[in-house]
Order: structure tokens, then C-alpha cells, then sequence
């Protein structure tokens, strides 16, 4: 029976936590996501860093984790693995959402009956520019965007091969203003780009990829 209690929670994270140090460092998440059955570079381990509200980079510290725990009611690695299937089971219906080598994807058939939430996946979006985004600057490096946009968008946007071939030549560093409103741009624009508004409160980036991106998809058709 799933439950919270401070004492076992504390306990838990002291198995993990550094020597000296009230955190758990990047060898103590290893351990943490082994016992879990969960391999370091699984999206569930964003997922689990996004529900303790984690503000930095292959870190936990005591106050995320026992704050976490508590949220999530529980205290012990059996009912914090079943918890953490239940999160991935709100952010997506089907595992078309995320990579379906997620060692904690649920088969479609046994995912608790709810429709895919945007909002949920918005807020874990958004969390990922901060968690990821060096902390000294107010801009996310292209290489990091990148690399965050192919583990998020690679199942839902089919012209993310285009994004990242255009970013690559035109853009140095990603605002936020840029990362949040190209979501809505892959949830809003149809494939074909048809309807698109560049009178719209685009960035001018995306106005100039939607331009971009109807060149290469006409040289496609050319070459068919």
C-alpha cells in the first residue's frame, strides 16, 4: 500500500545521497535508476527530475527529493516505480508521445484510460529549458536545443529534420520566447504549412523556417 512517511523517504534518499553532501550527485542517480530498472539516458529520468522539480543537472537535492516523494506519496523504490509509470501514463496515451524504448513505457493497452494531456507535457516542456539551459545565461546554446528538441518533438513534429537543419545554419543560441512558441507552432500549423500567418506574433526564426521549410519540401517533390 503506497504511502508517505518522512522517516523511510529520508532513508531512501540517504542510500543514494553524497558523503558529505546533501544531494544526490550523478553516481548516486546511477545506483538510484538501476534499482529503479531505469538506464541513465531513458526520458523517464527527465520525467522523474520534472516531478521533483529538480533545478539542476544530474542533481537531487534532500529538500526536491523529500518534497517529491511527498507529492507523489510514496517512500520506498517498488512504490516509487509504479508511481513514475503512472506519470508517463499522463503525459501520453500511446507511446507514439515518447521514444517506445522507454524502459518504463507502458504497453497502449495497459495505460490508464486518459487522453494525451498538453498541458502536462507544455509544463515538463518548459521545464526542460531551465533544467537544461546553463544557468549563466538567459539563452539556451543550439547544441543543448537541439539535443532536447530530438528527445521531446522527434515522435510528434515530422518536419523536426528541417528544424534542426535550418537552427543549425541560422541560429547561435535559442531564447525561451523561441523554445515555448515553437510547441505551439508543431501543435498549430498543419504539415503543409498551409494557413500559416506570418503576420502573426511568430518569431521572426519561425517565419523564416516556414519559408525555408516550403523550399525544401518542394525540392522533395522535385526530385520524386
Amino acid at each position: 500500500m503506497r504511502g508517505y512517511r518522512e522517516k523511510d523517504a529520508t532513508s531512501l534518499f540517504n542510500k543514494y545521497k553524497e558523503e558529505d553532501v546533501d544531494k544526490i550527485g550523478l553516481d548516486g542517480l546511477e545506483r538510484l535508476y538501476r534499482d529503479l530498472g531505469i538506464s541513465l539516458d531513458d526520458i523517464v529520468t527527465l520525467l522523474f527530475a520534472w516531478q521533483l522539480n529538480a533545478g539542476t543537472l544530474c542533481e537531487i537535492t534532500k529538500d526536491e527529493f523529500l518534497s517529491g516523494l511527498r507529492a507523489m506519496r510514496v517512500c520506498d523504490i517498488r512504490s516509487l516505480k509504479s508511481s513514475i509509470g503512472e506519470e508517463i501514463s499522463l503525459l501520453c496515451l500511446t507511446q507514439k508521445r515518447f521514444p517506445a524504448q522507454s524502459s518504463l513505457c507502458f504497453q497502449p493497452e495497459n495505460l490508464r484510460p486518459l487522453i494525451y494531456d498538453q498541458k502536462n507535457f507544455r509544463d515538463f516542456y518548459l521545464w526542460c529549458f531551465d533544467y537544461f539551459r546553463d544557468s549563466r545565461y538567459k539563452t539556451m546554446d543550439l547544441e543543448t536545443a537541439k539535443a532536447v528538441w530530438t528527445q521531446l518533438l522527434k515522435e510528434q513534429y515530422s518536419h523536426l529534420d528541417l528544424w534542426l537543419e535550418f537552427i543549425e545554419a541560422n541560429a547561435r543560441a535559442i531564447s525561451r520566447d523561441t523554445y515555448s512558441l515553437f510547441l505551439n507552432f508543431t501543435w498549430s500549423v498543419a504539415d503543409d504549412f498551409s494557413g500559416y500567418d506570418d503576420t502573426a506574433a511568430w518569431p521572426v526564426l519561425i517565419d523564416e523556417f516556414v519559408e525555408y521549410a516550403r523550399g525544401r519540401l518542394a525540392e522533395r517533390e522535385e526530385e520524386i
